[in-house]
């Protein structure tokens, strides 16, 4: 599969806002770690077990100033650097999270805890502020627009009909800081929803059409999914402006 398509909000998205809102002093511990998405409460370290709460509290004592989340696939790794197995892990979950200042950690999300893996270097910087991104993902939503429509997915489609509706349902449910401005959510939600459609487009739909076809719809909406994923990385990860 070329990318990763999420039927929830990843828990990387969570955990990097709210971590992020805690070490910075925008808000308490307590509410950082309540009002994380359905995610692990527990974090497997080189120490052992740890409940997220000291985890969080440890990385900031540490200096850590920020948590990242990054939405790699094969080809894109959003900036991660290695061959180890926590890429391996990052390419199978299609997101995970790095900390920026103090101690460099990789953390991904297993069964039912983190695991948190010392890196060597540090994912590259950002390139582009969540803003540069809103005004990039309107114009390719725009020039792209009629191409999407010719799939007309959910019509007569039942997986994608249910996929899309669990991943509604799950935006429509998440919590975040109060400081966060509202374009950030809105677009956390605009861009999970047309990464998703992309997917479908490019691993069900593009495949049954003619070769001409494919040429003309494939590379517009294959920019368009690469842009969601680069969108995400920008937005998630929009307190670290000015850090990086």
């Amino acid at each position: 599969m070329a990318g990763q398509m999420f039927q929830n909000v990843p828990t990387s998205i969570s955990l990097a806002i709210w971590g992020t809102a805690f070490v910075q002093g925008r808000e308490t511990l307590e509410r950082a770690v309540d009002c994380l998405s359905d995610a692990p409460r527990t974090v497997s370290t080189i120490l052992g077990i740890e409940n997220l709460a000291i985890f969080l509290s440890q990385l900031r004592k540490n200096g850590c100033v920020a948590l990242r989340a990054h939405f790699p696939v094969t080809g894109n790794m959003d900036s991660i650097i290695g061959t180890d197995q926590f890429v391996d892990s990052a390419i199978e979950l299609g997101h995970i999270v790095t900390t920026f200042g103090g101690e460099i950690l990789g953390i991904h999300e297993e069964a039912n805890h983190w695991v948190a893996t010392n890196r060597l270097k540090e994912p590259v910087a950002l390139v582009n502020s969540w803003q540069d991104m809103d005004k990039q993902l309107s114009n390719l939503l725009h020039e792209t627009s009629e191409e999407i429509e010719a799939f007309d997915l959910v019509h007569d489609n039942q997986e994608a009909h249910d996929f899309l509706i669990d991943l509604e349902h799950d935006i429509s449910i998440q919590v975040y800081p109060d400081d966060q401005p509202s374009r950030v959510t809105f677009l956390l939600g605009r861009l999970l929803r047309v990464l998703a459609i992309t997917e479908f487009a490019l691993e069900n739909e593009i495949n049954s059409f003619s070769a001409t076809k494919q040429s003309m719809w494939s590379t517009p909406i294959s920019d368009l999914n690469r842009t969601c994923r680069q969108g995400l990385s920008a937005v998630v990860n929009y307190g670290l402006v000015g850090k990086n």
